[in-house]
């Protein structure tokens, strides 16, 4: 039997994932779990829901100032989230 040397928590996963064919699934869902660190704890907070649908971020906020404020800056955020992620997950951000 050939002994090799043992591989890494994170790259056995990482092997798992691409091999199972879920890498797409992972990337929306780890694109959904870095909203708080890329928007901060304050918009977060006033993000009731969201959702990653045919490479968009769907975020519904429940305050409309904020609403506002954020359409100036949507892209800017998809492409901070594609950079937290390391992927080119989505292409733009919908505000609902």
């Amino acid at each position: 039997m050939k002994r090799t040397e043992p591989l890494r928590i994170d790259e056995i996963i990482r092997r798992m994932i691409d091999a199972t064919g879920m890498r797409p699934e992972y990337s929306r869902r780890s694109v959904e779990s870095m909203w708080p660190a890329v928007a901060g704890r304050n918009i977060a907070a006033y993000t009731t829901r969201l959702y990653v649908k045919d490479r968009l971020l769907h975020v519904f906020i429940s305050s409309a100032p904020l609403k506002e404020e954020l359409g100036y800056v949507r892209t800017q955020l998809a492409q901070r989230l594609n950079d937290a992620v390391g992927a080119d997950v989505i292409d733009n951000v919908i505000l609902h």
